[in-house]
């Protein structure tokens, strides 16, 4: 049986569901998108076969997370989110954006994806700043895909190449893609020294970047 507080709290009850280690995990992956189990698996290393699986059925159970089929071609089962697990994102998304200062300078030989970054790029989004980004744009970063597509306002952010052909394509390396997303870089500037790839219209992708970017890092005490 699961372990409860047994409390009568909403943030307690949240906690019954959420606080074992490795599922906000699971949970940030799903954001992104669907995944096979095995790609839950290749992405959490160290979490283990058994332990992905019970997370996954702790989740199911409470009608966070779903096994669906794809359709054909690739007619493969994966989990994804409901709209009880989407209603999730804004927070796991603040929880990243809050956890920023405390990481190290550097990445050093810790995993990193580039879409985990963008996520925290998108809460960082002020109101209203999105209004005029309406498209696609596929980032391409060490051969890593994701895409952002930007309409109503919104921008959502999502593993892999879109559904479509995107409005602005860019191709960078990871080093790169950190300077852009900290605006320590100018994307005009790094077109024109031939660090970014672009397939698209560059004030696009300046106007995307002025409004989606990593936020300033709080120095952690000496």
């Amino acid at each position: 049986m699961a372990r409860s507080y047994d409390q009568y709290c909403g943030l307690a009850a949240a906690l019954d569901v959420l606080g074992e280690r490795w599922t906000l995990l699971v949970l940030r992956d799903l954001s992104l998108g669907p995944k096979r189990y095995r790609d839950l698996l290749d992405a959490l290393p160290g979490i283990g076969t058994n332990l992905l699986a019970a997370r996954l059925k702790s989740l199911e159970e409470a009608g966070v997370v779903r096994r669906v089929t794809l359709p054909p071609p690739a007619g493969v089962q994966v989990y994804e989110l409901t709209a009880r697990g989407e209603a999730l994102r804004p927070m796991l998304e603040g929880l990243a954006l809050w956890g920023l200062e405390l990481l190290p300078d550097e990445v050093g030989e810790r995993r990193f994806r580039p879409a985990w970054a963008a996520a925290c790029m998108r809460a960082g989004v002020e109101p209203g700043a999105a209004a005029d980004l309406a498209g696609t744009y596929l980032f391409e970063v060490d051969g890593e895909q994701f895409h952002l597509t930007a309409a109503d306002g919104e921008l959502d952010v999502r593993d892999g190449p879109p559904p479509g052909s995107p409005d602005v394509r860019v191709r960078m390396d990871l080093p790169t893609y950190l300077e852009l997303g900290t605006r320590r870089l100018a994307p005009a500037d790094a077109v024109t020294s031939g660090v970014v790839e672009l397939d698209g219209d560059l004030a696009r992708l300046e106007a995307l970047l002025a409004a989606f970017h990593l936020p300033a890092r709080v120095p952690s005490p000496t």
